[in-house]
């Protein structure tokens, strides 16, 4: 039988789910079709993993398209995803030594002179626009890229970090249901300790509007740093549901 890591691989292939867009059926179903053995084990893998419950009223489920099924409501788009619970009191989260690389470099990154704090709607293309062209990107391409952001950014919860000049070096962005944040994108566009910072403000900002969680792509959708990242940051794989 297929051991853990074939069958996180086989799940990243068939993966996708930027900006939480559908998946593209066809593909997924000629993977399964193609490989049962590898299909039933990650069937019996995802389904060891524990279920969190999170509240979102029925009322503000509109808002959460990305996450539910309107026939399916325990479902999340039919894939496990990675969560953070936030403590009370929210200093709580940085503390023990699985966090001690996010405390080391979110103070190395404020004392070489960056900053972390909110962006407001009106300004979050142009933070993000910014952060693409210091990551050397051709300018039709950001255009195609910012329409692809939700249409209304009136729940959207953005960071951006800042070097001393004030250019925005990288941002988290995600959209907020009830107690949950779904994120959406995190970018940098410098590579060292601002993407620690800019997580670090993200935590803070989540929590200052109010949300328990911070849901992401599932493990499996992370490769190489970025695994390793999400998982000195405490995302832990789960099957979410609603309360």
């Amino acid at each position: 039988m297929p051991n853990s890591e074939e069958i996180e691989t086989f799940l990243a292939s068939i993966y996708q789910g930027e900006f939480g867009e559908s998946p593209q059926i066809a593909k997924r179903l000629a993977k399964v079709l193609l490989h049962p053995v590898l299909t039933w084990s990650a069937i019996r893998y995802v389904a060891r993993f524990p279920i969190v419950d999170i509240g979102i009223a029925d009322s503000e489920k509109s808002k959460a398209r990305w996450m539910f099924h309107s026939r399916r409501p325990w479902s999340v788009r039919g894939y496990i995803l990675s969560y953070i619970e936030l403590p009370s009191p929210l200093h709580l989260y940085w503390q023990g030594t699985p966090k001690q690389n996010l405390r080391t470099r979110t103070n190395q990154a404020r004392a070489a002179g960056y900053t972390v704090s909110a962006v407001e709607s009106t300004e979050i293309s142009g933070v993000l626009a910014q952060v693409f062209r210091g990551r050397g990107w051709d300018e039709n391409y950001i255009e195609e890229t910012l329409r692809r952001l939700p249409s209304s950014l009136e729940e959207v919860v953005c960071v951006g970090v800042f070097d001393p000049s004030e250019r925005a070096v990288a941002f988290c962005i995600g959209t907020q249901a009830g107690q949950v944040v779904r994120t959406l994108w995190s970018a940098a566009s410098e590579r060292g300790t601002v993407r620690w910072l800019c997580f670090s403000g993200y935590v803070e900002q989540v929590n200052a509007r109010g949300a328990r969680f911070i849901i992401e792509s599932p493990p499996w959708a992370h490769i190489g740093e970025n695994k390793i990242f999400a998982g000195h940051l405490g995302f832990t794989p789960a099957r979410i549901r609603s309360r």
